[in-house]
């Protein structure tokens, strides 16, 4: 039997229940059919609520699987496994190897990148800059964009040990 902790899986549910309520919402609205509810500019059908539903399901269980699989399996063998098999595609001439290559790359950015953001968003809000949620997130479109164009422009320095590792061959 696989067995993964609930806190993993709990982990990061705030932001997916938000987008799932946006794609219930989305789907719910303005689909012809037997009206259930109307108010003003706002129109909901029996239709819209079944597409809905079914909708938001699938997407819930894309995402509850791709949350169990990743914690049952670390990002690189997954990259690595999904890039072979997928590997035929280069026969076709796309580049297979070399997108699943930035994208293990980027998957080993994230963590650099959201101690970072972490780091320096807390620097700033203890320093009393930001009051307020609309001034907080002001704060973060600040930094976030100047620091994913650093990123991209001198990816090296988000990985130190790896230049420690060049030193030493």
């Amino acid at each position: 039997m696989i067995t993964v902790p609930f806190r993993t899986l709990k982990a990061g549910w705030m932001p997916i229940a938000m987008f799932l309520t946006f794609t219930f919402a989305s789907n719910a609205l303005y689909h012809s059919g037997r009206i259930v509810f109307s108010a003003g500019p706002i129109l909901i059908t029996q239709e819209g609520l079944h597409l809905a539903a079914l909708r938001t399901m699938r997407v819930l269980l894309m995402i509850g699987s791709v949350k169990f699989l990743m914690a049952k399996t670390g990002t690189e063998p997954l990259v690595n496994a999904l890039a072979n098999l997928l590997r035929p595609f280069e026969r076709a001439g796309l580049p297979v190897k070399d997108y699943f290559h930035t994208v293990g790359l980027t998957l080993k950015c994230f963590p650099i990148l959201k101690d970072a953001i972490a780091r320096h968003y807390t620097e700033h809000v203890q320093k009393g800059v930001a009051q307020g949620i609309i001034a907080k997130a002001g704060l973060m479109a600040q930094f976030i964009l100047p620091l994913f164009v650093e990123s991209i422009q001198s990816p090296e320095l988000l990985f130190p040990e790896a230049d420690q590792h060049e030193k030493k061959l």
